[in-house]
């Protein structure tokens, strides 16, 4: 599309995303409730669900962005199919937040000391690395500093949560493609003002199962409480993560047990088996064309729609090493963490599912 760049938003800097607002250039296309609970300064809220109804000056570019980068997605394209100059600014809101949050005021602050002390975690699985880490920490003096080295990719979420949950503060967070380093500082009191509390509209569901019937009641049910206002998360683990498989995906190189997890896995969501009446995958056919007759989404549709509605989806990483599952089996839209960041999510939910 010749109107279409996409961009991620880290790309800018605060003050450029700002300067972009200040030009009317900056669409915020996420809901008005998203938008009055935080945005960029002088970005203009351009709701997608009133896209069709309403449109911007044609004499501008335009950088679109929305929570993450779905709804963004799907504005950019509807826009430049009309004739517009648009730049889909990928990551969203959530990636400006994480990157101008307090975290990164207090980091520049605080003096990487010398004397700290250093362990090393690598080879550790979720949820080892944040549990050695708090046993590490509750044996320090306040004020004290640890740098930890973790090779569990899932330990730069899980380790923000954790010090966002315990009050310690995080110096410095680096990752790169061997492993995560983080120095951490321990505080005297925590802040209870500062604790995550429970909100009125979060929901958490871990989906453990890797049968169909229970992949679709959990969509169903995240993108129905998504409709009702609430902030869904879901924590896919084990046999749960066959949902989050690519329906094309490449052939991925493995070996020993990786290949032959692989062998009795199912290969796409689609192929997942449903808790009765399989019979040898003849009750997945039957159920998928019921499904079709009674205009029943499918999963893959389902799942679809939870990515537009922003709905944050997790890979367990612990899971995914055990069971021999590659990144680049998943789709795209997902976060990979563990089990530190779900405990996260559930402090601030009301609801927990386990499914």
């Amino acid at each position: 599309m010749a109107n279409y760049q996409a961009k991620h938003i880290n790309d800018f800097s605060k003050e450029e995303l700002e300067k972009l607002g200040e030009n009317g250039q900056l669409l915020d296309v996420r809901e008005t409730s998203e938008y009055e609970a935080g945005h960029i300064q002088y970005a203009y809220n351009f709701p997608l669900s009133e896209i069709e109804h309403k449109y911007p000056e044609n004499d501008k570019t335009y950088y679109i962005h929305c929570k993450s980068g779905a709804r963004s997605q799907k504005a950019s394209e509807f826009l430049a199919g009309k004739g517009f100059e648009v730049v889909n600014l990928d990551g969203g809101y959530s990636a400006f937040a994480e990157k101008n949050s307090s975290l990164a005021e207090e980091k520049r602050e605080l003096k990487i000391q010398d004397n700290r002390k250093l362990v090393n975690y690598s080879g550790m699985q979720c949820p080892g690395p944040i549990v050695s880490l708090n046993a590490e920490v509750q044996k320090m003096a306040a004020g004290k500093q640890i740098e930890v080295k973790v090779t569990d990719f899932g330990f730069h979420s899980d380790v923000r949560s954790w010090a966002a949950q315990t009050g310690h503060s995080i110096v410095e967070l680096e990752k790169s493609n061997k492993h995560i380093r983080a120095i951490i500082q321990k505080e005297e009191q925590i802040n209870k003002d500062m604790a995550i509390k429970e909100t009125s509209n979060g929901t958490t569901i871990v989906l453990f199962s890797g049968e169909l019937d229970k992949a679709l009641a959990a969509f169903i049910i995240a993108n129905g409480a998504r409709a009702a206002g609430r902030e869904v998360t879901i924590f896919f683990t084990f046999w749960g993560l066959s949902a989050l498989k690519l329906n094309n995906k490449e052939k991925v190189k493995k070996r020993g047990m990786e290949k032959l997890f692989d062998l009795f896995l199912p290969r796409t969501p689609v192929n997942m088996p449903i808790s009765k009446m399989n019979m040898l995958g003849l009750g997945n056919r039957m159920m998928r064309f019921i499904m079709k007759q009674k205009n029943v989404d499918s999963l893959p549709a389902l799942i679809d729609k939870a990515i537009e509605q922003d709905i944050k989806l997790i890979a367990c990483t612990m899971s995914m090493d055990v069971m021999g599952i590659k990144k680049e089996e998943l789709r795209s839209e997902i976060e990979f963490a563990g089990v530190g960041t779900y405990i996260g999510e559930t402090e601030k939910a009301k609801h927990n599912l386990f499914i």
